[in-house]
């Protein structure tokens, strides 16, 4: 038996670099183990309290995403000193919407809260507009994007899309919307509009970008490859080390910094606070931890005054509800 041990921990920890292999499943005690023996920038255990959580709930989309959205245009900005570390909650406190962290596992769509957040996020940092986002995923969820859903998938793309050819309207909830399905208005005493935003969106290439992006408008949206050993993060910087991979999911950057000397994105997820650093996880830099060709976005939003480039109509998933 003590042979055993010594021959597993040797296999584990022979080469920090090598990864897990493909047979060692999520969730499982061989998987932390593994990770915990290679004594590398992260630790993993036990995430959701030690409830069991079905791993569709968390990665719904399997397949390779073929259909991200290679159409944006590629930004970059000009000369921008960075800062060693940068965090958006810090540097925008007012925008509580960059530090919340919602959970999708009660049954919303894995893009919504990144997607939603992310637009609440820059509406905040640009012009000053507080949005709720958990009453604004509540009513597009409604609008039979349900948990089971075709949009039940990790194209983020799929949503900022959208938003781009038909923009957005802020709106002020004035009692409980009962106005389904999505093809259907609201009525005018259920809801208030406030303004109408125009949409655009453009990927950033290099993690440079990514970090200008962030210190100059707020968070971006990603896209990212899971593997088995995420589901297990509980704290430190993350680098993938299994090669058994689970699926798309998306995530929102915040910001950056240097932890015992190895540099990381900060980001946060939408599976509750359960789940690693209290819902946020750090993502080592410059190793391609989001996966290939998965190139973060950055949105923006440019309020539109000439009522005549104004729709006249809407629909759900263009309601974005003002905090209260």
């Amino acid at each position: 038996m003590k042979l055993f041990l010594i021959v597993t921990l040797f296999i584990y920890s022979v080469n920090a670099d090598e990864y897990l292999s493909y047979e060692v499943e999520p969730f499982t005690d061989e998987i932390v183990n593994g990770i915990n023996a290679l004594n590398t920038t992260w630790k993993a255990g036990k995430n959701f309290n030690g409830s069991s959580v079905q791993i569709d709930t968390l990665v719904p989309t399997h397949e390779k995403l073929w259909s991200y959205p290679r159409d944006f245009p590629i930004r970059k900005y000009g000369s921008c000193k960075l800062p060693v570390n940068f965090d958006a909650r810090v540097a925008w406190p007012n925008c509580t919407s960059i530090g919340k962290i919602y959970d999708q596992t009660k049954g919303y769509p894995s893009w919504i809260y990144t997607a939603v957040g992310t637009i609440a996020d820059r509406l905040c940092t640009k012009h000053g507009v507080q949005i709720d986002v958990k009453a604004t995923v509540e009513h597009m969820v409604k609008t039979n994007v349900d948990f089971k859903n075709y949009y039940n998938s990790a194209n983020i793309g799929q949503a900022l899309k959208y938003w781009a050819k038909n923009g957005i309207f802020t709106v002020e909830s004035v009692k409980e919307s009962s106005c389904l399905p999505l093809s259907q208005k609201c009525q005018s005493n259920e809801i208030k509009l406030d303004k109408y935003f125009k949409v655009t969106n453009e990927v950033l290439k290099y993690e440079s970008e990514v970090m200008k992006s962030i210190k100059l408008y707020g968070p971006v949206s990603a896209y990212m490859e899971v593997y088995a050993d995420f589901l297990s993060y509980v704290s430190g910087v993350y680098k993938r080390y299994s090669e058994n991979y689970v699926g798309y999911h998306n995530i929102k950057i915040i910001g950056w910094g240097t932890e015992n000397g190895v540099d990381y994105l900060l980001a946060t997820n939408s599976w509750g606070t359960e789940w690693g650093e209290e819902g946020f996880f750090k993502l080592k830099r410059n190793a391609q931890q989001l996966g290939f060709g998965t190139n973060p976005i950055s949105t923006s939003l440019m309020p539109v005054d000439n009522e005549k480039d104004i729709p006249r109509s809407y629909v759900h998933g263009q309601l974005f509800y003002l905090a209260k």
